[in-house]
């Protein structure tokens, strides 16, 4: 067998098991017992081992904690999973690294399922239910449609969200960059504005003040009368001659000469600035209106002019990329509109295809249920309207009628703990090549089923075990006749304590316990040619079946 099988199954201090270990093989195996040996522990040391509930109760009188083990064999590497069972924590491993349970229990439920009276039920789920039909009705192609249609609508809303998010948002954030790009571009900031605003504030704030004064010094040096110039020009003219008596009165004579040049110059730059002082109230408003409103972008955008510069600058980069995310999402809603057609197209096939299976999904487990002694239950497949996914827009539901006159309802709410297992098994045994799931466990599926049904249950787990390991808890020697692997669960009394053991029966072994299975008073002689003949013809059907 290519698929994972449980190779060992090890269980320490589990109720009434104080230690034991399991060999266990490919194919089918039943486990027998007496009512109360104890078979159904070891379902819940496998039910542990693979991450399920259990009980702190359940740890053996007298022990700090349990333990249970379950080695798995297959194509590659053995895998081990182990859990501990203790009070207020319950540490779980995979091939001895410890792991969360979640991690045990998703590593377990993939490698077996477990039905019964109160277990976990695997095919109750709706989400295997919708795949084990796309699996039946070989709905590949339609499927990897749909979850492709579904990841590129997917992805380009995730592109979406990375743009930006919300549109209002996003309209708000385009029409302030906007505003804000304007607002500053239109101001025409240079780049000395600043500084230079400054000094002409202060020098038309202070116009009259500052040409009476150039007019006044102007007067005094150049002016009519006794001015500074014409007084320089008298000495310098007199310390001329002086020099030419006295050589030595030359160099300040030339020095005092210049001055009056100087002064001359110096009163015609004061003239100029005068004349260019501009007292016009007009120019000081508006100078104040500019100040003002650089002082308002700087209270905004500042603290200074050249960080206002810089925001702007920063402002319509960002504007540009939001206007280029603006086509992009236009194209985007255009492509989204597209991908959800495509994506309904897709579902819709696929609808179709499911619609085409159910109907022969229905007609074969009913088949099954007949032969398991259920003849009178109805089986169909529910197709509801679901948000769409990457598996379509169906909510697929099993329903069942176990009885005439009563109405379908969900599998899982409808059926009893017995005609739940059976059902079960006959969906095994119709999806056993579509289900992944390597290892099928069975708590009871017999119960209320008679010695003639017996046989059929055999069969369909024998064949079952074809594509699966299957473990069968059985209480029918009819069952246990198509066994590749018999175990039988007793309890024993040591030192005064109860123990539960389980050991594989060999052939004489075998034909024993089926002997005391079909017990109801029989004679031994007459049990044990009926052990026989279940075993001889249980040996048959395999033969003629291997054939074929």
């Amino acid at each position: 067998m290519s698929r994972p099988h449980i190779a060992e199954l090890s269980v320490k201090d589990l109720a009434l098991v104080s230690e034991l270990r399991l060999e266990l093989s490919p194919g089918l195996t039943v486990l027998t017992g007496e009512t109360g040996a104890g078979k159904s522990m070891l379902v819940d040391a496998l039910l542990a081992a693979t991450g399920g509930r259990v009980a702190a109760g359940m740890v053996r009188e007298g022990a700090e904690r349990a333990k249970v083990e379950a080695m798995f064999a297959g194509a590659g590497d053995d895998l081990i999973l182990t859990r501990e069972i203790q009070l207020g924590r319950a540490p779980a491993r995979l091939n001895g690294e410890t792991v969360p349970l979640a991690k045990l229990a998703e590593t377990g439920g993939e490698l077996v399922a477990i039905h019964g009276q109160g277990d976990q039920l695997r095919l109750a789920r709706p989400s295997v239910q919708r795949d084990l039909l796309d699996a039946y009705g070989g709905h590949d192609r339609p499927r990897a449609a749909v979850a492709s249609a579904h990841r590129a609508l997917q992805d380009l809303i995730a592109e979406r969200a990375a743009l930006g998010g919300d549109p209002r948002e996003r309209a708000r954030r385009l029409a302030l960059l906007e505003h804000e790009v304007e607002e500053i571009d239109r101001a025409k900031i240079g780049a000395h504005e600043e500084s230079e605003l400054a000094g002409a504030l202060t020098v038309a704030r202070s116009a009259e003040r500052l040409r009476a004064s150039a007019a006044s010094v102007y007067d005094v040096l150049v002016g009519d009368g006794a001015a500074a110039r014409d007084r320089l020009a008298i000495a310098a003219r007199d310390l001329g001659a002086a020099a030419e008596i006295d050589p030595r009165l030359a160099e300040p004579a030339a020095r005092l000469h210049a001055s009056v040049d100087e002064v001359a110059d110096l009163g015609v730059d004061l003239r100029r600035y005068a004349d260019s002082i501009d007292a016009d109230p007009r120019e000081l408003s508006r100078l104040e209106s500019r100040n003002d409103l650089l002082a308002e972008l700087k209270r905004k955008y500042g603290p200074g002019l050249s960080d206002v510069i810089a925001y702007g600058e920063r402002a319509q980069r960002e504007l540009a990329d939001v206007s280029s995310q603006e086509e992009r999402l236009a194209r985007i809603d255009a492509q989204e509109r597209d991908a959800r057609t495509a994506l309904d197209a897709a579902g819709s096939a696929l609808h179709a295809a499911r619609e085409r299976s159910v109907k022969k999904l229905a007609k074969r487990v009913e088949a099954e249920l007949a032969d398991l002694g259920l003849e009178r239950c109805r089986f169909a497949v529910a197709l509801d309207p679901a948000e769409a996914d990457a598996c379509g827009a169906d909510r697929v539901t099993f329903r069942i009628a176990p009885n005439p006159g009563e109405p379908f309802g969900p599998l899982q709410d409808t059926a009893s703990g017995g005609e739940l297992s059976r059902i079960m098994l006959a969906l095994e045994v119709v999806l056993a090549a579509e289900d992944e799931t390597p290892v099928l466990v069975f708590d009871e599926v017999d119960a209320g089923v008679g010695g003639r049904l017996g046989e059929v249950v055999g069969r369909a787990l024998w064949t079952l075990a074809r594509q699966h390991q299957v473990l069968c808890v059985s209480h029918l020697a009819q069952v246990a006749a198509y066994a590749d692997a018999h175990v039988k669960v007793r309890k024993e009394v040591r030192g005064g304590r109860t123990h539960v053991v389980a050991e594989r029966l060999g052939g004489r072994e075998r034909e024993s316990e089926l002997a005391d299975m079909l017990g109801a008073g029989g004679s031994s002689t007459s049990l044990a040619a009926g052990a026989r003949e279940l075993q001889t013809g249980a040996a048959d059907w395999k033969t003629r079946t291997k054939r074929t």
